[in-house]
């Protein structure tokens, strides 16, 4: 048996091996949804005041609590916007440092509970290790630790493990008959846990079902006191049954809302297409554990496709009976086989939210990276448990962690090199819409222009639905020749008014397009084709609602600017502002018109956004972002933003109609 210090010294060897695995990476940008996520850094002034804080850890966007833990660790490495993006991926670093040594501790725990209850059970001191090290050094997380944003699926799994220590030590109290230590573990502990897991992503919240499993399989006594276990089973109703019940009520109640639409809005399925085509993402990903891969991949995924039926594609049903029947083996097999079953079993449970009715986009490698913490530690154990032909199995076990390090390395290489990233996730996703444009820009900005166009060009033609082509294609077009085929802006034109699953980023495309000379002084579109644009995706029955209206106005009222006429910009303004009142819009339509040099203008718009709130009432808080509309009113930050401007815009209005008035020198002399 290995003395402490060897261990703290080969756990020390074993977190440099995978820091030096990963820091390659550490160089490369921000990518993706990084900026789009990142961006409020800052939105809000200067962190030295409450107020302020708070605005920004309100202000998530992602699930109904919004992830303000997520959101906290961000300021760990920025209080302003932009940034650079190693402090951010060093973090991310840290804290899969931080996971890595935490499901060590945990695994040692699981397993000194499991030879408490099956004493005949043989085991290694150095197999928790072993079972942390080969889940550190995959290379399938790297897309999830150099990717900024995906800290947000990081640091739930910390949670996670702490609830399970802290259940662990719960149970201990219980057993000793320290009845009230044992609640206050479980619920102040776990629960305490359990919620930080959830605010820092949704799937955090399965927490008490994932310690439910543990409880079940190996930190529940085998024989007790009749009072100490009742005590013990009470607990573990309360503060890991209910909770689970309520988690699958919840997948139930939102299955229910989805289920009889034949497409669930923004999506390109129905929730009976998801749940087809979730098994077959669930073997995938398995297939990247067990054979993992160098290079690219993982960023962007967009060209999954979704199972339309049974058989279509033909392994779909495969799937589903593969994955139904490993669960039940895994039930079947869990006194022979309790560490494997055990592992399995966590990684399915872990998929719940992600895996079933919430209607998320379809796959995604980051998914994986709390749900597969366990998978090593059967081949930990199986590697290194006493017995026959132990130094071959050892000397097996260490090449493949040398191979997973190696891989990782090499993966992280190309995650610190966006053109390489680019190419490679280009080549290995020839069906996905997001490798292609993004490569096709990345062509273009480095001087090979025909070749760019040629790719984004083919993409739109095999991919007409997608919004996002569609306006990708006019930008690159217009940035790299100064003109707009006809054929692209009526395939765009086509695109907007038909296409059913809708991209966001059009509205403020639409609004930068006004003001961008590239895009203004192309060719072939101009602020005319803008408009025909909005015209197109105003006849798509997708923008009916007020507030995609209100964007598509907004950007009228920029384009009317960028012409040269303020009063049809106000009345598109004003327009927004009835269809769906809002302070932010108010803000920044009065400010175009003020930098305009339309001041008055800019106040009659305040004056109108002033008359609309004073007839609404701040909406209750039910989530985060509604939380954060009543932070902002509360503490008067929109009161005060308007104040300024209206401040400002009469400034400005006073020394324009000085400056009329005011005669020129050749009228005094």
């Amino acid at each position: 048996m290995p003395r402490r210090p060897a261990l703290l010294l080969a756990t020390c060897a074993t977190l440099l091996a995978i820091t030096w695995a990963y820091w390659p990476g550490l160089s490369g940008p921000f990518l993706f949804d990084d900026l789009g996520n990142l961006d409020a850094l800052g939105a809000y002034g200067r962190m030295d005041h409450w107020a302020n804080f708070l605005y920004y850890i309100s202000s998530g966007i992602a699930d109904p609590t919004g992830r303000p833990i997520a959101m906290l660790s961000f300021l760990l490495d920025a209080h302003t916007w932009p940034a650079p993006p190693w402090p951010f991926k060093r973090t991310n670093l840290v804290v899969h440092l931080v996971n890595t040594a935490l499901l060590g501790w945990t695994v040692a725990t699981l397993q000194a509970a499991a030879q408490r209850r099956r004493p005949a059970l043989r085991v290694s001191p150095l197999t928790p290790l072993l079972a942390a090290a080969l889940w550190g050094a995959h290379p399938l997380f790297v897309s999830t630790t150099l990717y900024v944003v995906q800290r947000e699926a990081m640091l739930p799994m910390i949670f996670v493990l702490l609830a399970l220590l802290a259940w662990q030590r719960a149970v201990w109290c219980f057993e000793r008959g320290r009845a009230r230590s044992g609640w206050a573990w479980a619920v102040a502990g776990m629960g305490g846990a359990t919620l930080l897991a959830g605010f820092s992503k949704a799937n955090g919240f399965l927490a008490p079902m994932l310690v439910g499993l543990a409880y079940l399989w190996f930190l529940r006594p085998g024989e007790r006191p009749a009072a100490e276990l009742r005590q013990m089973d009470h607990a573990a109703w309360w503060c890991l049954g209910v909770p689970s019940l309520l988690v699958l009520a919840y997948l139930a109640m939102v299955g229910w809302k989805f289920w009889p639409m034949p497409r669930i809005p923004g999506r390109e399925w129905s929730l009976s297409e998801r749940l087809l085509s979730e098994p077959r993402a669930l073997w995938s990903y398995a297939w990247r554990l067990v054979l993992p891969r160098a290079g690219g991949g993982g960023l962007f995924v967009d060209d999954f496709v979704p199972s339309r039926g049974w058989l279509q594609p033909w392994v779909t049903l495969p799937a589903m009976l593969a994955l139904a029947g490993s669960a039940v083996a895994a039930i079947a097999l869990r006194l022979r086989f309790p560490i494997a079953t055990f592992a399995w079993l966590f990684y399915l449970a872990a998929h719940l939210l992600e895996g079933t009715t919430i209607p998320l986009e379809l796959y995604f490698e980051h998914r994986n990276y709390l749900p597969a913490m366990f998978l090593g530690w059967p081949l930990a154990h199986a590697a290194l448990r006493p017995g026959a032909y132990g130094r071959y199995r050892s000397a097996t076990a260490a090449l493949l962690l040398a191979a997973l390090l190696l891989l990782t390395h090499q993966r992280a290489l190309v995650w610190g090199d966006a053109a390489l990233l680019g190419a490679l996730s280009a080549t290995d996703g020839s069906e996905s819409a997001r490798a292609q444009v993004d490569f096709a820009a990345q062509q273009v900005r480095q001087g090979n222009i025909a070749a760019g166009l040629d790719r984004i060009r083919a993409v739109q033609h095999a991919q007409q639905d997608s919004v996002d082509i569609a306006i990708s294609v006019i930008g690159m077009e217009c940035a790299a020749t100064g003109a707009l085929q006809p054929r692209t802006l009526d395939q765009s034109m086509r695109t907007l008014s038909t296409a059913s699953k809708w991209n966001y980023r059009l509205y403020q495309w639409l609004q930068n397009a006004a003001v961008d000379p590239a895009t203004r002084q192309c060719r072939g579109l101009g602020l005319a084709g803008l408009g025909d644009l909005i015209a197109a995706a105003e006849r798509n029955p997708q923008n009916a609602a007020p507030r995609r209206r209100r964007d598509l106005w907004h950007a009228r009222g920029r384009i009317a600017l960028a012409a040269g006429n303020p009063a049809l910009a106000l009345r598109w303004f004003n327009a927004a502002l009835l269809i769906a009142p809002d302070p932010e819009y108010a803000l920044v339509q009065a400010a175009a018109l003020g930098d305009a040099g339309m001041p008055a203008l800019g106040i009659r718009h305040l004056d109108l956004y002033s008359h609309l709130e004073s007839r609404r009432s701040t909406p209750p808080v039910r989530d985060m972002a509604s939380a954060h509309v009543w932070l902002l009113h509360h503490y008067g930050y929109y009161s005060d933003e308007l104040s300024n401007l209206r401040e400002r815009l009469r400034a400005d209005a006073a020394k324009s109609t000085a400056a009329a008035v005011q005669p020129d020198d050749k009228d005094r002399r």
